[in-house]
């Protein structure tokens, strides 16, 4: 029988160990507590995290949605150029397109309490991801693009894109030419008249070859075809294109023309070309010279056709002259007009018979010469009291006089609406002609490149460069008399010529997208006067359906060309500027905004 000691010492120890019992039940249950509080967090972290990356996948689907919508709108423009303007909407099927602020008036019986449609992006998931647009083509003529907003739904989930849509123009590119050859209306490379079968594109038949011209090709220079060369010192930065196959000529120095961005030819030779094989290029040239094209190579591409619309002109919003007519831009944003032929005319234009008259620019509109109902010959000075330069006064009957050369061309007289146009504008304007538009002096804009001022120049037959070449014509016989005592004279050839413009290096800037719609972009005279003149500075883009020449090939008269892209005209172009007849629509700039419905 233990002992009184053992008996305390045993219940001591069985205190003990009972103590130590409760402590670990403790333990253990604060344990279990704390793993379970962490699995339950661990699984609303994960609940929520499942459901922020589901909202994460909705997000990004319904913006998808939402482009899926703009390219819907855009396929029906490709299918039915018509589609943005039709009279009365008729698409009813377009579910998309359906909703309180549907094309009015339509077909459809859609009202302004017509639910939203939305078109579901698969067909075969009706509740799947589904875009609604809304359309605004009310600046279509203005600027050339519809104003599309898309919204893309996706649970509950929406976004919504706003693009510009378009069809592309000839603002797409720095420089663009239907036919590599002279202009027919180069009277300096056609004396008499140029021969039907340079209407033949160098690789074979254009939309406009005559149909007596038969033969698919026309290789070499032996039908009296003058073709007009890129020589070394030209410098394009941007986009080329033409219909045609180019022509290239080493300068003086060897050197060759400089394409920063490539050139586009609708050559099928050009298809053979490689990106990885220079030697390839050649094909895409008339010659084989080949040229230097930057980080690029020359490429095949579709034609692209310009629509002759000039007439459309006469009925844009602006102001309206009739036959001659100069303008000078003024940096403040007004213009200074002189059009002696303009009859009645409106007083924000100038008025009748404007004679420097200064009034606002028609910001966003159209300025518009068109042809008087007589022309003749203009007479010294009669344009605005100085152009055209010289004495002639209309008549015969002067001993001597001086008279520009270039006036004496049909296409350059009186009454046959032309624009002559020189200064620094201040807004966004498209300036166009029946005839022609001469540019005589630099053509600047008042913000440069970074601001918001475009100008467009749009002539049925030509642009030009003013170049002019001042002849002397003295008296040879009078009528009925071998002397000049009496009142009808006759004359000889010139008896003297001055070139009263020309400055050597001084160069000529002009800051505009120019297009003509039947001949060429052009200096006047280029081939006359010995004198390097520098360079023919162009910002923006220009657009012929001939090669307009601007100097002779080795640079001795007229300008080399220098010519940038104006980078603004890849999402806005000048008002009511043409655009390419078969070119596709696509969306020229996008953004998100505030997600709609």
């Amino acid at each position: 029988m233990p002992s009184r000691s053992h008996m305390r010492l045993l219940n001591r120890v069985t205190a003990h160990g009972s103590a130590d019992a409760g402590v670990v039940m403790i333990l253990v249950v604060m344990t279990m507590v704390l793993a379970t509080a962490f699995v339950t967090a661990g699984l609303a972290y994960s609940a929520q995290s499942q459901r922020f990356s589901r909202h994460d996948q909705d997000w990004n689907a319904a913006l998808a949605a939402a482009q899926a919508g703009v390219e819907d709108y855009i396929a029906h423009l490709n299918r039915n150029d018509n589609y943005a303007r039709q009279v009365t909407f008729a698409d009813c099927a377009n579910v998309a397109i359906q909703g309180p602020k549907a094309p009015s008036p339509n077909t459809c019986s859609w009202t302004s309490s017509t639910p939203v449609g939305w078109q579901p992006v698969n067909p075969g998931q009706p509740g799947g991801p589904a875009f609604h647009y809304d359309v605004d083509p009310s600046d279509l003529d203005r600027s050339g693009t519809v104003q599309v907003t898309s919204t893309g739904r996706v649970n509950g989930v929406r976004r919504t894109l706003q693009s510009s849509v378009g069809r592309g123009g000839s603002t797409d590119f720095l420089y663009y030419t239907d036919h590599e050859d002279a202009d027919p209306d180069n009277q300096v490379s056609y004396p008499s008249a140029m021969p039907a079968n340079c209407y033949l594109y160098w690789w074979g038949r254009s939309k406009d070859t005559p149909k007596s011209v038969t033969a698919a090709q026309r290789k070499g220079n032996n039908a009296g075809c003058r073709e007009i060369t890129f020589i070394g010192g030209d410098v394009f930065d941007g986009k080329v294109h033409t219909n045609d196959t180019p022509l290239y000529s080493p300068g003086g120095n060897g050197a060759l023309p400089t394409f920063l961005q490539g050139v586009e030819t609708s050559d099928p030779a050009c298809k053979a070309a490689v990106r990885t094989n220079s030697s390839t290029w050649t094909a895409c040239d008339r010659n084989g010279t080949g040229a230097q094209f930057g980080t690029n190579f020359p490429v095949y591409a579709e034609a692209l056709d310009l629509a002759d619309n000039s007439e459309a002109f006469s009925g844009y919003p602006g102001c309206q002259y009739s036959g001659a007519t100069r303008i000078k831009f003024n940096s403040d944003g007004t213009m200074t007009v002189w059009s002696k032929e303009t009859s009645p005319g409106t007083s924000t234009c100038g008025g009748s018979a404007p004679f420097g008259k200064t009034v606002p620019v028609p910001n966003d509109m159209v300025i518009y010469a068109k042809a008087a109902p007589t022309q003749r010959v203009c007479k010294a000075g009669e344009i605005d009291g100085t152009l055209p330069l010289g004495t002639y006064d209309g008549t015969n009957k002067q001993a001597s006089y001086t008279q520009d050369a270039n006036t004496a061309y049909t296409d350059q007289h009186c009454g046959r609406g032309n624009m002559f146009i020189e200064g620094t504008l201040k807004g966004r304007v498209t300036v166009a002609a029946q005839n022609s538009i001469v540019i005589t002096n630099d053509m600047l804009l008042a913000g440069g490149l970074t601001g918001s001022d475009l100008l467009g120049l749009v002539a049925s037959n030509s642009v030009e460069i003013y170049h002019p070449v001042l002849n002397k014509y003295d008296c040879v016989t009078a009528k009925k008399s071998t002397s000049c005592a009496g009142t009808t004279y006759t004359y000889g050839p010139p008896t003297s010529t001055t070139y009263p413009r020309d400055v050597a290096g001084k160069g000529f800037k002009v800051y505009a997208s120019i297009q003509t719609l039947q001949h060429s972009f052009f200096v006047q005279s280029y081939d006359q006067h010995a004198m390097g003149l520098g360079k023919l500075t162009v910002v923006g883009s220009i657009a012929q359906k001939w090669r307009g020449a601007v100097g002779t090939g080795d640079g001795t008269t007229g300008y080399f060309k220098d010519y940038s892209y104006d980078k603004r005209l890849k999402y806005s172009s000048p008002p009511y500027f043409p655009q390419f007849i078969n070119a596709v629509w696509s969306s020229r700039a996008v953004g998100e905004v505030q997600a709609a419905y």
